[in-house]
């Protein structure tokens, strides 16, 4: 086993701050969205300003830990779902400034994502202990200290949190086709049109990280393993949450596919994506145990 490396207590104090802060700066952000959705427009830029803290303190939290662990902090679900969260959050803040106030709503709907993943971080290990998520500060091991496994990290997380985009957006687009129109709910939601192309350029989004995401690994694997796909588990479910999306794309692009139909397949697409960062690792080990 590799020695673990020597971490300052202040410098591992500060993470944990870094990290409990800004999950409680989310859930604030996550709060007030919500109650911008209720009829509280005045909360939307105020929420709006609440998430870009967080994700100055989750910006911070980062780099204290890439400093404590002495490299990018991109191995196991730990450092992955920060990265993945920090990614989403980025992604989103993006599309709120181009969108200004009309998809404040959004916000209602990817927060509470964002919650679910930082819950997946920090309470559902400490109830299952056969879920690896290590916080434990080690060094690489020889594979892993590729230039490829950072490229193909960097596109997985935006790949990730374009397809969370896209959910968010179809839930948003499924409430809205059950609840009054004229109420206060059904006037602070976007209209099934503009959700449509939100959900149709997100997924768009994650699709092409998604697929510079396996066509790095797949590099990176020829280079560590001599082969590039070794049908591993989560080979396998990259590759069917890749063929999910493409086919919601073709059918969006060929056919104009949308409403129902159209938010089923970005259910299952998300559904597919979720199962393979988190239910691979509790269900199917492989090679990429490690993360």
């Amino acid at each position: 086993m590799a020695n673990l490396i020597e971490v300052s207590p202040v410098l591992s104090l500060l993470e944990n701050i870094l990290f409990t802060g800004s999950a409680l700066i989310y859930l604030a952000a996550t709060i007030g969205y919500i109650i911008y959705v209720r009829g509280q427009r005045e909360w939307g830029s105020f929420s709006a300003m609440v998430l870009k803290i967080a994700f100055v303190v989750h910006t911070a939290f980062i780099i204290v830990r890439g400093y404590n662990v002495e490299r990018l902090p991109f191995v196991g679900h730990y450092e992955f779902g920060n990265l993945f969260i920090w990614t989403t959050a980025l992604v989103y803040m993006w599309t709120e400034w181009r969108l200004k106030e009309k998809f404040y709503a959004v916000g209602a709907f990817i927060t509470p994502l964002m919650m679910l993943y930082f819950s997946y971080l920090t309470i559902i290990p400490r109830l299952i202990p056969a879920i690896v998520v290590s916080r434990m500060h080690r060094p690489l091991p020889p594979v892993l200290q590729s230039d490829w496994l950072s490229i193909h990290v960097a596109t997985s997380v935006f790949g990730y949190a374009g397809f969370t985009l896209a959910f968010a957006a179809a839930m948003i687009w499924l409430l809205k086709h059950y609840v009054p129109a004229n109420g206060v709910l059904g006037r602070m939601l976007p209209l099934h049109e503009a959700l449509d192309e939100y959900i149709y350029r997100s997924s768009g989004f994650g699709f092409l990280f998604h697929t510079a995401m396996i066509i790095s690994g797949a590099i990176w694997a020829d280079i560590s393993w001599g082969r590039y796909w070794g049908w591993d588990p989560k080979e396998m479910w990259s590759l069917i949450t890749w063929f999910v999306f493409a086919v919601y794309l073709h059918a969006r692009f060929t056919r104009g596919w949308t409403g129902k139909r159209a938010i089923a397949l970005i259910a299952l697409g998300w559904v597919a994506m979720l199962f393979t960062w988190v239910g691979v690792a509790w269900l199917l080990p492989g090679i990429h145990a490690f993360g």
